[in-house]
């Protein structure tokens, strides 16, 4: 089995983090738009891996709505408009409820 980016690191740069990538959907399926180009370009997804995965997930101790288990998921993201490529995780171990704008500090 092939391993996820070559086996090389990865981690999301500053273009995507603090709220900077941005998405929607059509139907239930969910596109991410390039950070650089202003027209809402749409990334494709080259790449997907299984960053972690827990037997239990800590937020059941504390939700009343409970996970069958914990996982995050890794995207590889890239714009064939401008070349942008970057990655994006998608988990239910971190962050599980607030307003988007206190992590960002916003009031």
């Amino acid at each position: 089995m092939a391993k996820f980016n070559r086996g090389r690191p990865y981690h999301g740069s500053d273009k995507i983090s603090r709220g900077r990538l941005e998405g929607a959907t059509d139907t239930d399926y969910f596109y991410f738009f390039c950070p650089n180009c202003p027209d809402l370009e749409i990334m494709r997804i080259l790449e997907y891996g299984e960053h972690a995965k827990e037997p239990t997930n800590k937020y059941n101790d504390i939700c009343k709505s409970k996970a069958e288990y914990g996982f995050t998921l890794v995207f590889k993201l890239h714009c064939e408009k401008c070349g942008c490529s970057d990655f994006v995780k998608i988990s239910n171990m971190g962050w599980q409820g607030g307003k988007h704008s206190e992590t960002l500090g916003r009031q």
